[in-house]
């Protein structure tokens, strides 16, 4: 009879729910306005990366960004962070679609992301009652990167919060906690990517030679 009722209870287990608010002034950047960090005038795009109590944050093992450094290989560690115990926030009452927002553009709430309104939703193949580890990821989406998918595509600056622990509710009206709450703290993005000085180099002399080549041709 137990077993009987183990069964039944697994197969009626439902997708956690999780109240997705970062609280404000959460989120800044330093592309607005190149070298000083504010609190992001919704130039930033939020969705988060979920995992199992204990999985390994190789984003700075859980430190957050400051927004000033800025590294094209941040990419490469989130896309190996997704094939590798971590999964992007998918929203199970909308078609599993990728839960990403905009940070709020003005007011008290200027750098706060808030998802589907400020209520909880259910989070795709979590459980209703467990801990998960999350971390949320922003990234710079005035260069039409509305999605992680196409942030990852591309040169796109990025930052990310601490990691930290959340409890999925198993009811619509369970989660309370909203993530600054649960430990998450404020990070920031940085400005676009300077080539490095070998970069100009090789463009100088790219130059040069055409320069050149066009004064031999003439």
């Amino acid at each position: 009879m137990a077993l009987l009722a183990s069964i039944g209870m697994n197969a009626f287990a439902q997708d956690g729910y999780v109240l997705f608010n970062t609280g404000s002034r959460t989120v800044y950047d330093e592309f607005t306005t190149p070298g000083t960090g504010v609190l992001s005038p919704g130039n930033v795009e939020v969705t988060f990366l979920w995992a199992l109590t204990g999985t390994p944050d190789p984003l700075g093992s859980g430190v957050p960004t400051s927004g000033v450094t800025y590294t094209a290989n941040n990419w490469n560690t989130i896309s190996s962070m997704i094939s590798s115990g971590w999964d992007v926030a998918e929203d199970a009452g909308n078609g599993n679609v990728e839960a990403d927002v905009a940070a709020i553009a003005s007011g008290v709430l200027k750098g706060h992301a808030i998802y589907n309104s400020g209520n909880s939703f259910q989070l795709a193949n979590t459980t209703g009652g467990d801990t998960y580890q999350l971390v949320v990821i922003g990234w710079d989406n005035l260069t039409g990167a509305n999605t992680l998918e196409q942030g990852m595509t591309g040169v796109v600056p990025v930052g990310w919060s601490s990691s930290f622990d959340y409890w999925t509710g198993a009811q619509v009206i369970d989660p309370t906690l909203t993530f600054n709450q649960s430990g998450m703290v404020p990070f920031g993005v940085a400005a676009d990517p300077v080539p490095e000085p070998a970069t100009l180099a090789l463009a100088g002399l790219g130059g040069l030679a055409t320069f050149f080549l066009r004064r031999r041709i003439s």
